[in-house]
């Protein structure tokens, strides 16, 4: 096996390298191993995002059953903020011309956000919590002691993960934030699940993921956005039937988070002009001009693999 991913194992309070299967086997079935892509950097921005479930209370990798893997994961995904960038340039007369930021006067920066590591199994919302207490701590980068963690905190089982958080002394969680007359914290730990939040969220990491701002290197990610489908009713992304959407839900909340999306407003280079658009059905701002769904796809997903 390559040296990265590695595959490490969560038990109590410790992690150890997983060496009881080979990485075919895992491929086959990752759920309940630590993925990791890059160590831990203390001074890096880490934030990690998590999605709680109902699960298989006491559930271990050692202990799966045939039929388990229907049940739905508590997934944990840990990412780096805006973790790389690449130079932007133009093309003119066969030369690369640097494009410059008016604000800043210096090289324009097309910046990714970077996955480091991911765990998911079907284990409940508590254990899932401890898991997510030892990886916080590790990846705590930049911070005092633990990197920030979002997650669903309500409805449903997300407020067990809470009380458990609180008393395992988790003291970087992400707080609840709502628009008024200004942006304001709220005394409420967690991400609160409405049909509007929900959608909101899902608006917001489809651009996220369109512009190219992320690097993935889990394919078991990849394979989660590429399942999904639209819920015509609530109007955002759910698992596809036989899939799964823990992970890609954990990521949306990394995002969320590490680009605090509800005090920015998104900006975008997109063209004005006063020519009418006549031919609705194969232009939508900010894309690109005439392309069809099976290309557009093509393009948004080329570097998800993160070559």
């Amino acid at each position: 096996m390559s040296e990265f991913p590695k595959v490490l194992y969560v038990g109590g309070n410790s992690i150890e390298t997983y060496e009881a299967e080979t990485w075919e086997q895992i491929q086959l079935d990752p759920r309940g191993v630590l993925l990791v892509w890059e160590p831990p950097n203390p001074h890096a921005h880490y934030v990690m995002g998590m999605d709680a479930t109902e699960g298989i209370t006491g559930w271990t990798r050692a202990l799966r059953t045939e039929g388990d893997e229907k049940t739905d994961n508590g997934a944990i995904e840990i990412f780096r903020p805006d973790g790389e960038y690449q130079l932007v340039w133009k093309e003119s007369h066969g030369r690369k011309i640097p494009i410059i930021d008016e604000a800043t006067g210096k090289q324009k920066r097309h910046y990714r956000d970077v996955q480091v590591a991911e765990w998911a199994g079907p284990c409940d919302a508590v254990e899932l919590a401890r898991i997510a207490n030892i990886l916080g701590r590790i990846y705590a980068g930049d911070a005092e002691d633990q990197c920030q963690l979002i997650w669903e905190a309500w409805p449903g089982v997300g407020m067990l993960a809470t009380q458990e958080l609180i008393r395992l002394g988790y003291g970087n969680l992400w707080m609840w934030e709502y628009i008024d007359s200004a942006v304001e914290e709220t005394d409420r730990p967690g991400w609160r699940s409405t049909p509007t939040s929900q959608r909101i969220l899902w608006y917001r990491a489809r651009r996220h993921l369109m512009s190219h701002h992320v690097r993935m290197p889990s394919k078991f990610l990849r394979e989660e956005y590429a399942n999904a489908e639209v819920d015509l009713t609530k109007m955002r992304a759910k698992a596809a039937y036989g899939y799964h959407d823990d992970r890609f839900m954990a990521a949306n909340l990394c995002f969320w988070a590490g680009h605090r999306w509800t005090y920015d407003v998104d900006r975008t280079d997109e063209m004005v002009t006063t020519t009418p658009v006549m031919d609705f059905q194969r232009y939508a701002p900010g894309l690109d001009d005439a392309m069809t769904y099976s290309e557009w796809r093509e393009r948004a997903t080329d570097d998800w693999y993160g070559e």
